[in-house]
């Protein structure tokens, strides 16, 4: 299955869910709790691709105004500042946290750029929707979590399946015990990856384009950065280059692996064991294809639970019961007494608990990711997917790449942040900035 042919499923099912220089003094910035009746006045950072999707949801809801709209590339933001002509336009998103009637803020720019958006927006104390995986590094994610915690605003990552009814069933069979003890659970997803390559021969950055802001706090590089095919554009392919993306892992498995990490309970792994190849020919510096072992403790009277990721292939070898009926990427959970197997949409026994009744629908219907979000802002209320529990899952995951990237196995401190075990591992848990960038 394509990236994009797993992209439109999961949008699908989605939409049917219905500082550097710059630092705004957080006592400076506006009182940003609105009354229950009033709408939020959102700013879009970045509005076109996913961006986009979640803009329009956004204004679909009706609870929100959108105030305030940042692109980098005035030629893909043209046609939404033509619909929204009272929204202030910015390319610099440091510059949009100056705007004294901004509440809250959608973050859906490439990685590089998610801590330092996210962060401005913390700061300045606006609410923040951020687009998985919250951040580009370990570092990035306990920062966001920190500042979240300490600015008590409201928070939500844009892991919009976990508002499907199918996850709130799932969760419900694997916590009523059905299952029996689960110890064991494999995530896959079959995207597969285009290669990229390195460019030699620069070209002149297209018109609109501010080719500076895009690279950010990434280090310097001549315009295009990579091609894909005979594409040169920034505006997808960057998840392929780790000055910039995570691959696969960083871009699809907290979708999938939100699903145990609710189900349970979990947090943070003890060790993480990756490996991965690239066996396209091309330059890309991410593995197309790769595995990803999770070691997690013990939580009370839940045993230790052993995670593992594959991408890029067709997932575990089960008999090749998961190859037909959707389950191309999903998620089996195996238990003492059952195992049981889901993807976005579904789910079902592969080996069914004897005697199996289905448990009472205890997790209320989601209202809507997106509308969630907007009213915890009016109301005060919570939210499910808020940086304390998405920080973690964004973490574990980002936890596979830095493995993959030290060579081996990592052991981890999920309380300090700090991993042992491998010396290489702790330059991989940061990143380094280019100059005039500081979070």
């Amino acid at each position: 299955m394509s990236l994009s042919s797993n992209r439109r499923k999961f949008l699908k099912a989605s939409a049917a869910l219905g500082a550097a220089g710059f630092f705004v003094n957080p006592l400076d910035a506006a009182e940003v709790q609105p009354q229950p009746k009033e709408r939020v006045r959102v700013g879009i950072i970045g509005c076109a691709g996913k961006g986009g999707s979640n803009l329009n949801e956004i204004e679909r809801i009706g609870l929100a105004e959108i105030v305030a709209i940042c692109d980098v590339d005035a030629t893909r933001a043209a046609p939404v500042r033509q619909r929204f002509r009272n929204a202030r336009f910015y390319e610099d998103y440091r510059r949009m946290m100056e705007q004294r009637d901004l509440q809250a803020i959608v973050v859906s720019t490439p990685d590089h750029h998610h801590a330092f958006a996210a962060l401005a927006g913390l700061r300045a104390r606006k609410h923040v929707y951020c687009e998985k995986p919250l951040a580009h590094s370990v570092q990035e994610v306990r920062l966001m979590m920190e500042t979240a915690a300490r600015e008590k605003v409201v928070t939500q990552m844009g892991t919009q399946i976990h508002a499907g009814d199918n996850y709130r069933r799932v969760v419900e069979i694997v916590q009523s015990g059905a299952l029996g003890a689960v110890r064991r659970v494999k995530v896959w997803c079959s995207t597969l990856l285009q290669p990229g390559f390195r460019v030699k021969e620069r070209q002149p950055v297209p018109k609109g384009l501010n080719y500076d802001l895009w690279l950010g706090p990434a280090p310097e590089r001549g315009y295009p950065p990579f091609r894909t095919g005979k594409s040169t554009s920034v505006h997808f392919h960057w998840r392929w280059w780790w000055d910039f993306g995570g691959g696969v892992l960083a871009d699809m498995a907290c979708h999938y692996m939100d699903l145990p990490h609710w189900a349970l309970n979990l947090r943070h792994p003890t060790s993480v064991a990756a490996i991965g190849r690239i066996t396209y020919k091309g330059d890309n510096e991410i593995p197309d294809k790769m595995q990803v072992d999770y070691e997690y403790p013990a939580r009370g009277t839940q045993p230790g639970v052993h995670l593992t990721w594959y991408h890029g292939v067709n997932g575990p070898d089960l008999d090749g019961k998961i190859t037909h009926d959707g389950y191309s990427s999903g998620v089996l959970f195996e238990g003492a007494s059952g195992s049981l197997l889901a993807n976005y949409g579904a789910h079902r026994f592969l080996r069914e608990p004897a005697g199996f009744v289905r448990p009472r629908a205890t997790i209320p219907p989601s209202v809507g990711h997106h509308r969630e979000w907007l009213q915890a802002i009016r109301t005060g209320g919570a939210t499910t997917c808020n940086f304390n529990y998405s920080g973690a899952l964004a973490e574990t995951v980002l936890l596979g790449n830095v493995a993959y990237r030290a060579g081996g196995k990592i052991t981890y401190d999920g309380r300090t942040g700090r991993v042992t075990g491998n010396a290489n591992a702790a330059r991989y848990l940061r990143r380094e900035y280019r100059k005039g960038w500081v979070l």
